[in-house]
């Protein structure tokens, strides 16, 4: 049997159980006594952290090129157009979101913009790790699971941690010519590739495509390796990404409070972080209903009901997907009609 069928299997067993454990005239009576300014409330929250969100760039972008906020803002939400995992969104990928900036800049190189994306994603994750490390220090010691599962999961969150904390305190330069070096003998395989034809149809000869790819690897170095030494903007950048969750956590505290339970703080971040973390950093299927599934689990672990847990989930996600898919396409076709094309200075 393939893999991705019993995957598939395992999804269905695990959402017959999570129905069968709910209390379904509970589940009504609780949809229905929500009161309608929480959710109001939660949509601005999530609104606000975009803001944020596109503050961390506006800040960074501006060291280089004015741009107007609104053009920053509609670029950020045009590039998580699908993006449904809110984590990997702030701290994994990229190019999508690089080629929109650069859609809107006038001085600056594609690699240029994706040097950007990547400090903001270095900020990120900086203060993601610390909230997941937190918390699995707090179920290791608090919570009453296996102590192997407990030890695992801290050994992985330490390890990525530490990489995170790494990559942002180096101050080193960092040496494109040995990223080169490394690479040039694969750049001439790919260039030969006859899957490939695309890339000898841009460029003539190899010499191209190699000074294309070493120019834009020296690009991207230098712009990095310039924010890394501002530390005014690196303070303030990973000061917004603390604010930016803040508003992420407190959209479901709202949420939580107001489906009718009285969640401690803690248990919040808690069961938040670590439902990110399962479902962004370790291999999870991103199916439709695992991120569902895994919130529910982690919520009734630290206490909240079944049904509430049910609730918070369903509207958690259905929020973040009205910004990504709604908002983020009206952005896309924004952003078509009224700069079709890059202007260059």
């Amino acid at each position: 049997m393939k893999l991705s069928n019993i995957i598939f299997i395992v999804q269905l067993i695990a959402i017959v159980i999570v129905l069968c454990l709910i209390d379904f005239e509970k589940l009504e009576l609780n949809l229905k006594s929500i009161n309608f300014d929480y959710i109001v409330l939660a949509v601005s929250m999530e609104l606000a952290a975009f803001l944020v969100w596109a503050a961390k760039w506006k800040f960074i972008v501006d060291k280089h090129e004015r741009v107007k906020f609104t053009t920053i803002f509609l670029c950020l939400m045009a590039g998580n157009y699908l993006l449904t995992n809110e984590i990997r969104a702030r701290a994994l990928g990229g190019f999508g979101r690089a080629g929109y900036l650069y859609k809107v800049t006038r001085n600056r190189t594609l690699p240029e913009c994706y040097a950007t994306i990547a400090m903001d994603q270095t900020s990120n994750n900086f203060v993601f790790f610390l909230l997941a490390l937190f918390s699995m220090l707090f179920v290791f010691l608090f919570l009453n699971i296996p102590w192997w599962l407990a030890l695992i999961m801290e050994v992985i969150v330490l390890i990525v941690f530490l990489l995170a904390l790494a990559t942002f305190l180096t101050r080193r330069k960092i040496d494109e010519t040995a990223v080169v070096r490394f690479l040039r003998p694969k750049l001439q395989r790919i260039y030969n590739v006859s899957a490939f034809k695309f890339i000898q149809n841009r460029f003539d000869t190899y010499g191209k495509f190699e000074e294309v790819i070493v120019s834009s690897l020296a690009a991207f170095a230098k712009t990095y390796k310039q924010i890394l030494k501002d530390r005014s903007t690196l303070a303030r950048d990973v000061g917004l990404s603390v604010l930016m969750y803040a508003l992420i956590y407190t959209k479901d505290y709202v949420l939580v409070q107001g489906a009718g339970y009285d969640i401690s703080v803690l248990h919040l971040i808690v069961a938040l972080s670590i439902t990110f973390w399962l479902t962004a950093v370790i291999p999870v299927p991103t199916w439709p209903g695992i991120k569902e599934l895994v919130m529910i689990s982690i919520y009734t672990m630290v206490g909240v009901p079944i049904t509430t847990a049910v609730i918070v989930s369903l509207i958690h996600c259905a929020i973040y997907l009205f910004f990504v898919v709604v908002i983020a396409y009206s952005a896309i076709v924004f952003l078509r009609i009224h700069i079709p094309n890059p202007i260059r200075g």
